[in-house]
């Protein structure tokens, strides 16, 4: 009768164990957020659920040709708005400030040179302030046509999620930013 009690204290600490927050995953181990924790054995750079190419990946209508300019990259996004994103995940030029294309088939450069584009970018592992602009211009390249064009200087590298908003339509994804 000695083992009542115990077995009754080894329930309840049971019990109290797993109701305890502490001790479960945290969400960004199986979440796009990895809120500031690194799973065991992985690098902040593995640790990023970086957006990958799809299986069948996104081409885009004429006139754009059906692959991104550069050979690293692949196109991510619908006819609505579109991004070239690079294989790996990982963007080293955000680091340093860099010129950020966006697509879009109601993009028309002849009716708005300063799109209505908004680009707003989240760390993901860490605090830092919410990058945001909506001061967009347009570029052209025989490589790519016609595109939307922001710039974007991040506070500090890490684990973004990028948003564009434009006509309605958004478009969402993860990059990697090394530091320099």
């Amino acid at each position: 009768m000695q083992f009542k009690p115990l077995l009754l204290l080894m329930a309840c600490l049971a019990l109290l164990l797993s109701s305890c927050d502490t001790l479960k995953p945290a969400p960004g181990e199986a979440a796009a957020k990895v809120m500031g924790k690194t799973p065991i054995g992985k690098t902040a750079a593995e640790a990023c659920p970086v957006t990958q190419a799809p299986g069948s990946e996104f081409i885009p209508p004429e006139p754009w040709p059906p692959q991104p300019p550069g050979e690293d990259q692949f196109w991510y996004g619908q006819d609505g708005l579109w991004a070239a994103l690079p294989r790996d995940g990982s963007w080293r030029q955000l680091a340093l400030g860099e010129k950020f294309w966006w697509w879009s088939e109601a993009f028309d450069v002849s009716e708005d040179d300063t799109p209505n584009l908004t680009v707003t970018a989240e760390r993901l592992d860490g605090d830092a302030p919410i990058f945001r602009t909506d001061e967009a211009t347009n570029g052209y390249h025989p490589s790519f046509n016609w595109a939307m064009l922001v710039g974007v200087e991040l506070p500090s590298p890490g684990c973004w999620q990028f948003t564009g908003e434009y006509k309605g339509q958004q478009l969402s994804f993860v990059l990697w930013v090394p530091a320099e």
